[in-house]
């Protein structure tokens, strides 16, 4: 590669390792190509008086006085950012993004002659942006924040326009946020979800406890909380009693009366190194969020790492799945889900044809092929001829370097 095209990349987006994202699947890809700076997440919503907000905020805090950053195995330089919490306020705002910008600055001398790309998945990096002062910045929008539960709305609201007008480039990973995240005639750029083929389609030995489990074997992985259709799973569960319902992930929701049923079992969190060899005991993968309007925003990853290991899929009508109709079944309803499901498990045990069709469908959605699409774009936007965005769409009533 040459010198010339060689460039920093500085990433703000949530916890590495803690849970990965698209944009932390992207950047493992990258990284193997240029300099990165992760930044740790600075939070969509100020904490509340709850042990969750607090044992959070306490080991952020303490993390943020490392007097150096922790340099990952083949991965970024990661930051624990220095940053006050409470970014309702305009001026914490301000301050943090001058903060962060300082705590950067001896990081930024290492790479001295490159050019820099911010990327941020949370709007309220605008700060930064502002502040940094990057050759270039991209907006990585990953879902309709202020939908999500626990975000803070407004917060969400006043940020997000304001990144969108300062952004020199949107990426979205879903069809249905394009409309929504234009800003002035500049439309974003829809880079769905991928998968990480080889580490789906290589796991290791499945946990023997759950290999033992009467078939066929119905799951679902990922975060079992407020976004999850619990009623559903449930049904799932009295419906196809004689086959086995396996839940993979953390519960932020009580599910007890769901774990007292005798074909439901629990496994809890998995950490994704370990989550291929878990969960290819599947037979039929589940996506089973609740059928409302913020699930037109939604690009589960769950849905290419099922088809990475060859299983059936049924899901609720999400929009952004309709891409993929010839390998997941979608059905809007209760009793219309369970019919699909139904129909997919009397077909059990499936054709091995069928699952290696749906395995090379996902090897062709691979995060190398993301991550080379997001490359270019960071060198169109360093390299290629385009308008001065710094100074364009600001939003009404806002004064420079107030209300950031």
């Amino acid at each position: 590669m040459s010198a010339l095209r060689r460039y920093l990349l500085v990433a703000a987006g949530p916890d590495w390792g803690r849970h990965p994202s698209s944009l932390s699947h992207i950047i493992g890809v990258v990284v193997r190509n240029h300099p990165v700076i992760w930044i740790n997440s600075i939070a969509q919503r100020s904490p509340r008086l709850s042990r969750r907000d607090i044992v959070r905020a306490v080991h952020k805090g303490w993390a943020s006085l490392a007097p150096t950053p922790r340099h990952e195995q083949d991965g970024p330089l990661v930051v624990h950012p220095r940053a006050i919490p409470y970014h309702r306020l305009p001026s914490v705002r301000s301050v943090n993004g001058w903060l962060i910008a300082r705590q950067l600055r001896p990081l930024l001398a290492r790479f001295a002659g490159h050019k820099t790309v911010l990327v941020a998945t949370n709007p309220a990096a605008v700060a930064l942006a502002n502040s940094l002062r990057p050759d270039a910045t991209i907006y990585f929008c990953m879902d309709d924040y202020a939908r999500m539960h626990d975000s803070d709305a407004r917060l969400i609201e006043v940020c997000e326009r304001l990144m969108l007008a300062r952004a020199d480039a949107t990426v979205v990973t879903a069809q249905a946020l394009v409309d929504s995240k234009t800003w002035q005639g500049r439309r974003p750029i829809h880079m769905p979800q991928g998968v990480d083929v080889a580490h789906f389609q290589n796991p290791g030995p499945p946990p023997a406890t759950l290999s033992a489990l009467p078939r066929p074997i119905i799951g679902f992985q990922g975060i079992i909380g407020a976004r999850v259709d619990i009623d559903l799973l449930e049904k799932i569960a009295r419906r196809f009693s004689k086959a086995s319902v396996v839940l993979v992930g953390k519960e932020e929701v009580d599910i007890a009366p769901l774990k007292r049923l005798p074909n439901v079992h629990a496994v809890g969190p998995v950490a994704y190194a370990d989550l291929p060899s878990v969960i290819q005991v599947f037979d039929v993968g589940l996506v089973v969020y609740r059928d409302d309007e913020h699930v037109a925003s939604v690009n589960p990853l769950k849905l290419l790492e099922y088809l990475a290991l060859g299983q059936e899929v049924v899901s609720v009508p999400i929009p952004e799945l309709a891409a993929h109709e010839q390998h997941v079944h979608r059905a809007r309803g209760h009793e219309q889900y369970l019919a699909a499901l139904e129909a997919v498990i009397s077909r059990y045990p499936f054709d091995p044809a069928d699952k290696d069709r749906r395995r090379a469908y996902a090897a062709a959605q691979s995060w190398e092929t993301r991550a080379r699409d997001f490359m270019g774009l960071c060198e169109d936007l360093l390299w290629e001829p385009r308008p001065n965005h710094s100074t364009v769409g600001r939003v009404a009533g806002a004064r420079p370097g107030v209300g950031l």
